[in-house]
Parts: C-alpha cells; sequence; structure tokens
C-alpha cells in the first residue's frame, strides 16, 4: 500500500499536526506501507485564477503547469492507494496553503455537469481510476469540544463526494491539541495512549484498509477538561509573553 500524506499546517514539523501525522505514519510503515509526506508551505503553489482555461482551452492544463510545483504534486498522486489531507482547524475550516491546494484540482475534472447516484450534480473525472482510492483526513485543534471540526469535515466530505476516483475513508480528529505537550499536560501517560492510537489507526489503514470506530473515538479522547486546558494554556502564554493577559477594552 502507497499512502502519500499532503501536509497543510503552516508550521510543518513544529505542531501537533505533524506530530499526529507522523505518528500514524509510523503504524503504517511498520504494517509495510510505502508512506511519504509533502508539506505543502515548502512548495510553490500560486492561486487558482478562476480563468477556467484549463477546462475550457488547454483541457486538463493549467495556465501555471511546469510555473509552479501543484503539478508535481499531482503526479506524486499516481499509485496512492490513501491520500491523508493533515491540517490544524484555522478559522473553522482548512489551513490556507490546503486550500490552495485543493482549488487547484480543477484541471483534475471536466467542466460537463453530471448527475450522481444521489441525484446530485457533479463533474465528472478527466481520467477514470479502475479502482476507487481513499482519502482520509487527519486534523487537530486547539479547543476542546469535538464540534468544533463539523464545518471543516463537512467541506472535506463534500469535496471528496465530487471527486470520483476517491472514497472518504474518515477523520481523525485531534481536539485540546496542546493537552498532546508535556509542558501543558503532565500526565505523558495518558498522551501516549493517544498516540498510541494513531499509530494504531495507521497499522489499520494498510492490514484492514479501514479505521476502526475504536480508533477514531480514542484519538479524540479528552486528556483533561475544559477548564484545566484553559488555565494550563493560559499560564503558558503569560509566562511566553512575560505579561498577563489584557483586559478588554469597552
Amino acid at each position: 500500500m502507497k499512502i502519500l500524506a499532503i501536509q497543510g499546517a503552516p508550521r510543518m514539523k513544529k505542531g501537533y499536526t505533524d506530530k499526529c501525522l507522523q505518528t500514524f505514519l509510523a503504524g503504517a510503515k511498520e504494517a509495510g506501507a510505502e508512506v511519504e509526506t509533502a508539506y505543502l508551505s515548502k512548495m510553490n503553489i500560486k492561486y487558482c485564477t478562476g480563468c477556467f482555461n484549463c477546462w475550457m482551452v488547454t483541457p486538463g492544463r493549467c495556465i501555471y503547469r511546469d510555473k509552479d510545483d501543484m503539478h508535481g504534486l499531482l503526479e506524486k498522486w499516481r499509485g496512492v492507494d490513501v491520500m491523508i489531507w493533515a491540517t490544524p482547524v484555522y478559522i473553522d475550516g482548512v489551513s490556507a496553503q490546503l486550500k490552495t491546494m485543493m482549488d487547484r484540482m480543477l484541471p483534475g475534472g471536466l467542466p460537463y455537469i453530471d448527475t450522481s447516484e444521489e441525484g446530485h450534480s457533479q463533474h465528472p473525472s478527466r481520467r477514470k481510476a479502475k479502482e476507487k482510492k481513499k482519502l482520509l483526513l487527519l486534523s487537530t485543534c486547539g479547543f476542546g469540544e469535538i464540534d468544533n471540526f463539523d464545518p471543516m469535515v463537512m467541506h472535506i466530505k463534500a469535496a471528496v463526494h465530487n471527486m470520483a476516483d476517491y472514497d472518504y475513508a474518515g477523520a481523525l480528529l485531534r481536539p485540546m491539541a496542546g493537552s498532546l505537550d508535556e509542558i501543558i499536560n503532565k500526565d505523558t501517560e495518558k498522551i501516549q495512549k493517544v498516540l498510541d492510537a494513531f499509530t494504531k489507526a495507521g497499522k489499520e489503514m494498510v492490514t484492514d484498509g479501514k479505521i476502526s470506530e475504536e480508533s477514531f473515538k480514542a484519538v479524540s479522547v479528552p486528556l483533561m477538561t475544559m477548564k484545566e486546558l484553559a488555565e494550563s494554556t493560559n499560564a503558558l502564554i503569560d509566562a511566553s509573553t512575560g505579561s498577563q493577559r489584557p483586559e478588554a477594552k469597552k
């Protein structure tokens, strides 16, 4: 099995998103998968201009082809069995880096409008794969409530539904991501259990072709109360800035 992770976190290897992602990939690699991570923040991917040349003038070819890194990234998708989109929650959605990449996927579709089996409009794929591939979402969030992921999950589900060659494989969601940091959370045993759950999920994707409901729940388990998360995080911010939280101006 070949797994390609598209890592959309601006902080790349410094953040919690990559910590969770690499732990998952380590499990997948241990189970025999070939894994690769593409860091979008290292790439030059220009914004889609909405010119539709890739549909109407030069079918399947973007005006930026050979002028930035997007075509090379798309070439990496060939032969992939599982795609992972990894991103922190940014203003209730994916990071700017990942969204920019998603917009540039337009050349992969045809401009025609078809109706899916569910009776919903969609653009057909330019290349029809013999077998559908899987797309997995992996995301982290500073807040503790799991519903902070809802807008992103809805967006990714809709996007994958319109990707004729892919099936949605679920979402590995890690709320209160800061609680994976020993500076914020002293309970290292609980932290390790969550990381072990990511490793197990990676192994399951390879050996079973899917992730168990048990693993989906285990990676999201709270590591402290909401009050404890707020207090420890706020104390760390005060210590880092050398000041106390300012009062809001009226």
